[in-house]
Protein backbone atom coordinates (compact mmCIF):
# COMPACT_ATOMS: atom_id res chain seq x y z
CA UNK A 1 0.00 0.00 0.00
CA UNK A 2 1.20 3.46 -0.87
CA UNK A 3 0.69 7.02 0.41
CA UNK A 4 0.46 9.47 -2.48
CA UNK A 5 2.14 12.86 -2.24
CA UNK A 6 0.36 15.96 -3.60
CA UNK A 7 1.61 15.60 -7.17
CA UNK A 8 0.95 11.85 -7.23
CA UNK A 9 -2.60 12.48 -5.97
CA UNK A 10 -3.29 14.98 -8.77
CA UNK A 11 -1.78 12.57 -11.30
CA UNK A 12 -3.97 9.72 -9.98
CA UNK A 13 -7.07 11.93 -10.36
CA UNK A 14 -6.18 12.76 -13.97
CA UNK A 15 -5.22 9.18 -14.88
CA UNK A 16 -8.48 7.82 -13.44
CA UNK A 17 -10.63 10.68 -14.79
CA UNK A 18 -11.91 10.93 -11.22
CA UNK A 19 -13.41 14.46 -11.12
CA UNK A 20 -17.20 14.43 -10.52
CA UNK A 21 -19.58 17.35 -10.15
CA UNK A 22 -20.65 18.00 -6.58
CA UNK A 23 -22.50 20.64 -4.65
CA UNK A 24 -22.36 21.72 -1.05
CA UNK A 25 -25.63 21.08 0.76
CA UNK A 26 -25.02 22.36 4.29
CA UNK A 27 -24.68 25.92 5.58
CA UNK A 28 -21.57 27.44 7.07
CA UNK A 29 -21.14 30.02 9.81
CA UNK A 30 -18.62 32.82 9.30
CA UNK A 31 -17.35 36.04 10.82
CA UNK A 32 -14.51 38.46 10.16
CA UNK A 33 -11.22 37.57 11.84
CA UNK A 34 -10.96 39.77 14.94
CA UNK A 35 -7.85 41.97 15.24
CA UNK A 36 -6.65 40.06 18.30
CA UNK A 37 -6.88 36.77 16.35
CA UNK A 38 -4.50 37.78 13.55
CA UNK A 39 -1.60 35.33 13.64
CA UNK A 40 -3.44 32.86 15.91
CA UNK A 41 -3.19 29.21 14.83
CA UNK A 42 -6.28 27.06 14.26
CA UNK A 43 -6.37 23.29 13.75
CA UNK A 44 -8.47 22.15 10.79
CA UNK A 45 -10.58 18.99 10.43
CA UNK A 46 -7.62 17.56 8.48
CA UNK A 47 -5.31 18.04 11.48
CA UNK A 48 -3.45 20.81 9.70
CA UNK A 49 -2.70 24.17 11.24
CA UNK A 50 -3.72 27.45 9.59
CA UNK A 51 -3.14 30.97 10.80
CA UNK A 52 -5.67 33.78 10.91
CA UNK A 53 -4.93 36.71 8.60
CA UNK A 54 -6.35 40.23 8.64
CA UNK A 55 -9.12 40.76 6.13
CA UNK A 56 -10.21 37.12 6.04
CA UNK A 57 -13.30 35.50 7.46
CA UNK A 58 -13.20 32.61 9.91
CA UNK A 59 -15.61 29.94 8.68
CA UNK A 60 -17.01 26.95 10.55
CA UNK A 61 -18.69 24.00 8.90
CA UNK A 62 -21.26 21.53 10.18
CA UNK A 63 -18.61 19.67 12.21
CA UNK A 64 -17.37 22.91 13.78
CA UNK A 65 -14.17 22.76 11.70
CA UNK A 66 -12.44 26.12 11.09
CA UNK A 67 -11.01 27.47 7.85
CA UNK A 68 -10.45 30.90 6.36
CA UNK A 69 -11.55 32.56 3.15
CA UNK A 70 -12.22 35.99 1.75
CA UNK A 71 -15.69 37.53 2.03
CA UNK A 72 -15.79 37.72 -1.79
CA UNK A 73 -15.25 33.95 -1.98
CA UNK A 74 -18.02 33.36 0.57
CA UNK A 75 -20.40 35.63 -1.35
CA UNK A 76 -19.64 33.82 -4.62
CA UNK A 77 -20.76 30.47 -3.17
CA UNK A 78 -23.22 31.29 -0.39
CA UNK A 79 -26.10 33.62 0.46
CA UNK A 80 -26.66 35.24 3.88
CA UNK A 81 -29.27 33.45 5.99
CA UNK A 82 -29.28 35.19 9.36
CA UNK A 83 -26.88 35.51 12.24
CA UNK A 84 -26.55 34.54 15.87
CA UNK A 85 -24.16 34.44 18.80
CA UNK A 86 -22.16 31.21 18.76
CA UNK A 87 -19.07 29.77 20.37
CA UNK A 88 -16.92 27.08 18.81
CA UNK A 89 -14.09 25.16 20.49
CA UNK A 90 -11.58 27.54 18.89
CA UNK A 91 -13.35 30.72 20.10
CA UNK A 92 -12.27 32.40 23.32
CA UNK A 93 -15.80 33.82 23.84
CA UNK A 94 -19.22 33.91 22.20
CA UNK A 95 -19.12 35.86 18.94
CA UNK A 96 -21.62 37.02 16.35
CA UNK A 97 -21.54 34.66 13.35
CA UNK A 98 -23.40 35.01 10.08
CA UNK A 99 -25.07 31.93 8.63
CA UNK A 100 -24.56 31.31 4.91
CA UNK A 101 -26.38 28.72 2.82
CA UNK A 102 -25.00 27.42 -0.48
CA UNK A 103 -26.30 28.97 -3.70
CA UNK A 104 -28.44 26.40 -5.50
CA UNK A 105 -26.35 26.68 -8.66
CA UNK A 106 -22.89 26.56 -7.08
CA UNK A 107 -20.92 23.51 -8.14
CA UNK A 108 -17.52 22.07 -7.31
CA UNK A 109 -15.44 19.26 -8.70
CA UNK A 110 -14.70 16.41 -6.30
CA UNK A 111 -12.51 13.35 -6.70
CA UNK A 112 -12.61 10.50 -4.23
CA UNK A 113 -9.22 8.84 -3.84
CA UNK A 114 -10.05 5.19 -3.41
CA UNK A 115 -7.91 2.36 -4.68
CA UNK A 116 -6.81 -0.92 -3.03
CA UNK A 117 -3.17 0.07 -3.65
CA UNK A 118 -3.53 3.45 -1.88
CA UNK A 119 -3.35 3.73 1.89
CA UNK A 120 -3.83 7.49 1.90
CA UNK A 121 -2.86 10.73 0.20
CA UNK A 122 -1.56 14.23 0.78
CA UNK A 123 -2.88 17.50 -0.66
CA UNK A 124 -1.36 20.94 -0.30
CA UNK A 125 -4.52 23.06 -0.29
CA UNK A 126 -4.91 26.45 -1.91
CA UNK A 127 -4.69 28.20 1.48
CA UNK A 128 -1.62 28.48 3.70
CA UNK A 129 -1.05 25.57 6.09
CA UNK A 130 1.93 24.25 8.01
CA UNK A 131 2.35 21.55 5.36
CA UNK A 132 0.28 19.25 3.18
CA UNK A 133 -2.90 17.74 4.64
CA UNK A 134 -3.43 13.99 4.85
CA UNK A 135 -6.43 11.75 4.34
CA UNK A 136 -6.73 8.00 4.43
CA UNK A 137 -8.03 6.44 1.21
CA UNK A 138 -11.67 7.38 0.66
CA UNK A 139 -11.19 11.11 1.24
CA UNK A 140 -11.97 13.73 -1.40
CA UNK A 141 -9.97 16.33 -3.26
CA UNK A 142 -12.27 19.27 -4.09
CA UNK A 143 -11.86 22.30 -6.35
CA UNK A 144 -13.95 25.21 -7.57
CA UNK A 145 -15.99 24.68 -10.70
CA UNK A 146 -14.30 25.31 -14.05
CA UNK A 147 -15.49 24.10 -17.46
CA UNK A 148 -12.81 21.42 -17.64
CA UNK A 149 -11.49 20.19 -14.29
CA UNK A 150 -8.45 18.64 -16.00
CA UNK A 151 -7.23 22.04 -17.20
CA UNK A 152 -6.52 25.22 -15.29
CA UNK A 153 -4.55 25.43 -12.06
CA UNK A 154 -4.22 21.86 -10.77
CA UNK A 155 -3.07 23.15 -7.37
CA UNK A 156 -6.23 25.16 -6.63
CA UNK A 157 -7.61 22.31 -4.52
CA UNK A 158 -8.50 21.46 -0.96
CA UNK A 159 -9.09 18.29 1.05
CA UNK A 160 -12.35 17.07 2.59
CA UNK A 161 -12.31 13.95 4.73
CA UNK A 162 -14.75 11.23 3.57
CA UNK A 163 -17.31 11.48 6.40
CA UNK A 164 -17.34 15.26 6.28
CA UNK A 165 -17.76 15.25 2.48
CA UNK A 166 -20.60 12.74 2.61
CA UNK A 167 -22.39 14.82 5.27
CA UNK A 168 -22.00 18.21 3.55
CA UNK A 169 -21.85 17.59 -0.22
CA UNK A 170 -23.74 15.59 -2.78
CA UNK A 171 -22.52 14.30 -6.10
CA UNK A 172 -24.43 15.77 -9.05
CA UNK A 173 -24.86 13.43 -12.00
Amino acid sequence: MHKLNHDETLHWIAAHRAWRLARKTKPIWARPVAPEEVGKSFQTADHGVVQAHAGYWLCAGSAGEPWFQSKDKIDSKYRPAGEQERRYEFDDARRRYQRFTPHDDTRNWAAQIEDPEIEGFFIQPNYPTDGPLYSPAGGYVVKDYVDDPYSGDPNDVWLVQQTLFENTYELVE
